[in-house]
């Protein structure tokens, strides 16, 4: 073996999941219904190797199984010889390569970055959230997230909830404005779960109602709104199109309510001019939306300096995607509950090659003080794959 921190090797494996989620399987569902997602490894001319997980959808990162397996390709050869201690330089070579002009192209990205950040732990026998500046791995508060299509469903599920000690609830708003476009009956109907929700959650548990860019403009979204005045748990979430951000902005200084931009938030870049423009009180904070943990660390700084707050979620990852973005959770000073929107969403169909990482219990999800993401592979059951 080598005696270097340069990069070897960068591979990947499909990993064979299915959704579990049944609405993302119903007919009228806008949600996609095969989860696609490749375990990347990243492994270095000494022998140490990181891991990390790409997850994408068709329809909202815009990526296909055949387009991330080209692209890490592209990465391997890249990145070969690279110092994984100096992630900026492999960032900047990955851009050269691959996706770094235009928006999109950041899931094989994300998952390799995740990976040598999990190196780096363990080439310093250190845990990720230490390395991204975090010291807490106390733990973290859950916001538990519905997708039930009736106010009385919805109802059951947030007393449910609140039952199994969540700190904030997510409610979404947009799924039947996606599915079959925007009508005010539907609206209404969105709003009809809001109000079914407040009626059973208590003052001092959040609330953030997720429209999904469903909304219509902003008009609509502050007239619909005016029914929930005197709700101070209450936000708003990415009401509008991602790239409308006076309308954001609008919404945020008209409707009374905090607003959170999720979509919008796509690169540092972008959410210095969500700043600029005054559009938001929180963000969303997606590793594979943003090309990994080093761009996040990246919005969650400009945030914090800013007074905007970050909420870190997830994506439909297995256990090792959901470690990593808990890592850049307990990085964050201000912790937000921690969105679980998608967690359990997907199996592994067959043998579950992972072990470690991040545990949920009785509402909230902590790490361990181990190095890296202190996730164990059995190389075995991944080869079968």
């Amino acid at each position: 073996m080598g005696s270097s921190s340069n990069i070897a090797e960068v591979k990947i494996w499909r990993i064979p999941t299915f959704s579990v989620k049944e609405e993302w399987r119903a007919e009228d569902s806008p949600w996609p219904t095969v989860p696609i997602n490749f375990l990347v490894r990243v492994t270095l001319e000494n022998g140490i190797f990181g891991i990390g997980e790409i997850s994408t959808q068709l329809w909202y990162l815009n990526e296909t199984p055949e387009q991330i397996q080209s692209a890490i390709q592209l990465c391997d050869d890249c990145l070969r010889g690279a110092d994984i201690a100096n992630v900026a330089l492999c960032h900047e070579l990955m851009l050269k390569t691959y996706g770094g002009g235009s928006i999109g192209a950041r899931g094989a990205r994300s998952g390799v970055d995740m990976a040598i950040w999990d190196a780096i732990g363990k080439l310093y026998s250190v845990p990720v959230f230490k390395l991204l500046g975090g010291g807490n791995p106390a733990p973290i508060p859950l916001m538990f997230c519905t997708y039930e299509t009736t106010p009385e469903r919805v109802a059951k599920e947030c007393e449910q909830a609140l039952s199994r000690n969540y700190s904030a609830i997510k409610v979404k708003v947009g799924d039947s404005l996606l599915a079959a476009g925007w009508s005010h009956r539907a609206l209404v109907a969105e709003n009809d779960k809001i109000a079914a929700a407040l009626e059973v959650i208590p003052k001092e548990i959040m609330v953030d109602a997720d429209a999904n860019q469903a909304w219509g403009n902003a008009g609509s979204a502050v007239a619909a709104l005016r029914v929930f005045q005197g709700h101070s748990n209450l936000s708003i979430e990415q009401p509008l199109h991602l790239d409308d951000l006076s309308g954001s902005a609008y919404v945020r200084k008209t409707a009374g309510f905090p607003l959170i931009l999720d979509e919008s938030v796509w690169s540092a870049e972008a959410m210095i001019a969500i700043l600029k423009a005054e559009a938001c009180d929180r963000v969303v904070c997606k590793i594979n939306r943003l090309g990994g943990l080093s761009e996040a660390r990246k919005v969650v700084a400009i945030s914090e300096a800013a007074g905007v707050g970050v909420s870190v979620d997830t994506a439909p990852y297995t256990i090792l995607g959901d470690t990593s973005a808990c890592h850049l959770a307990a990085s964050c000073k201000t912790t937000f509950p921690f969105d679980e929107g998608h967690l359990s969403m997907i199996n592994i169909n067959g043998p579950n090659p992972f072990s470690g990482g991040a545990k949920s219990e009785n509402g909230n999800i902590s790490l361990p003080d181990a190095e890296g993401y202190g996730i164990e592979v059995d190389w075995d059951i991944v080869e079968g794959w």
